[in-house]
């Protein structure tokens, strides 16, 4: 035998996650209890040690690891556990029931004590019967199938290639579980199993779907609150108020605030609502119904009462999101304005410290001029002393007053390429700023 390359971790995990919802194989006359329980994270860490003690009253030995399927033979019935994401559902299965589906359902097998203890908060509880359907195929009538439902609310017909019968009035009665009729037109024990899966993924998703119904009513009725309180906001951006924009920025935050936590508090029960929606629509059309004549079909009734309810949940969802688009565009043209006014700010702001650069430019060469002059008045005038100095001193003939006056171009001179550079690179450095 040729070796294969090293395994993937996950490879033997991803390939048998096909194998996980595996068909319960029925031969009729059989009878079902399902019950589906919603689960919190301690819930989920008690249910494998809740199996363990089943296990031990039935002398049976439970596998170590926890898996996400079990089927296991008790002897009196057959128990299916299904773990998922937030739910768990477990299935049992007892062989018989002949002529009266619902006398003795399986559940009433299952230890009351260990039964009434599973980990978890029931949403789905429903007794299915299964019976074998008539060798010459004739369905039975009405009036037969009534005894066992409410005829306002019955439903049935025809499933899969097979052509076997569903019947059920959506109903939960006294004992806490509602029923199925199954009659099973099928020789396949695996085709019978399917088509209990079906119905009671059917039953256990619409469940699922509309746990976000009543908070779905509740934002609903929230709305218009939240509408009016945006619609006061976005009318003072545009008609201007008293409030400035620092101000209305503030309120927007306040808002979007509040709008993003409901969003968020949302999100997760509205997007399994959707998925939920979706699962309950595929196993319907696999259930590839015919209708019966005088009462509609599982879809079709479920299609009629669920789709106000799913219309809801979909109608909120899409009223928050409109709303936070909303809150969005009037923060983006808030921030705009004030950007707008902040930038025309900083150009009259830029303006007003270039006049007062070109004053002080003014002023500085003003005091260049006068300081050339003083310092050429002095220097003339030292350069007269010195001459007397030097003419007393050595009996020179010399005339100050020519002196002065020939020195005053030079020492003019001098003082400008002194104190003058100071002023050409103050403007030059002015020049540039510009």
């Amino acid at each position: 035998m040729k070796q294969t390359p090293q395994d993937y971790f996950l490879r033997r995990e991803l390939n048998d996650e096909v194998h996980t919802h595996q068909y319960e194989k029925l031969s009729p006359p059989e009878r079902a209890s399902c019950i589906a329980l919603l689960v919190n994270e301690a819930e989920r860490a008690k249910e494998w040690e809740h199996l363990a003690e089943l296990c031990e009253i039935y002398g049976l030995t439970l596998p170590e690891k926890e898996s996400k399927n079990l089927h296991m033979d008790m002897g009196e019935f057959r128990l299916k556990v299904e773990r998922h994401q937030e739910f768990t559902r477990y299935t049992f299965v007892r062989q018989g029931g002949g002529e009266a589906p619902f006398s003795d359902p399986a559940a009433n097998h299952v230890p009351e004590q260990w039964l009434s203890t599973i980990p978890g908060k029931t949403l789905v509880a429903a007794h299915v019967g299964i019976m074998q359907g008539e060798p010459d195929g004739i369905p039975p009538t009405l009036a037969e199938i009534t005894g066992y439902f409410e005829t306002e609310t019955l439903s049935g017909s025809r499933a899969g290639s097979s052509s076997s019968l569903v019947f059920t009035d959506f109903r939960i009665r006294e004992d806490g579980f509602s029923r199925f009729l199954v009659i099973a037109n099928s020789r396949l024990p695996t085709q019978n199993g399917r088509l209990l899966l079906r119905i009671l993924d059917v039953e256990t998703y619409r469940m699922l779907a509309l746990i976000a119904l009543p908070e779905a009513r509740s934002l609903i009725a929230k709305i218009p609150a939240l509408d009016a309180q945006l619609t006061t906001i976005t009318d003072a951006i545009s008609q201007g108020s008293e409030m400035n924009d620092e101000a209305l920025l503030e309120d927007i935050s306040k808002f979007a605030a509040q709008l993003e936590s409901l969003i968020s508090s949302t999100y997760y029960r509205f997007a399994a609502t959707r998925a939920y929606f979706g699962v309950v629509a595929n196993r319907l059309a696999e259930l590839r119904e015919t209708p019966l004549e005088g009462i509609p079909t599982l879809g079709g009734f479920l299609n009629r009462r669920m789709e106000p309810a799913r219309n809801t949940c979909e109608s909120a969802g899409k009223s928050l999101d409109q709303l936070s688009n909303r809150i969005n565009h009037a923060s983006q043209l808030l921030r705009t304005r004030m950007d707008v006014r902040r930038e025309a700010q900083n150009q009259d702001l830029l303006a007003a410290l270039n006049r007062r650069f070109h004053l002080q430019l003014g002023l500085q060469q003003t005091v260049g001029r006068l300081t050339i002059a003083v310092f050429t008045y002095y220097s003339v005038n030292l350069i007269g002393y010195v001459s007397d100095a030097l003419a007393v001193h050595f009996h020179w003939a010399l005339n100050t007053v020519e002196i002065e006056a020939a020195s005053i171009p030079f020492v003019a001179l001098i003082a400008y390429f002194l104190v003058g550079r100071k002023v050409r690179n103050a403007l030059v450095n002015s020049e540039s700023l510009k």
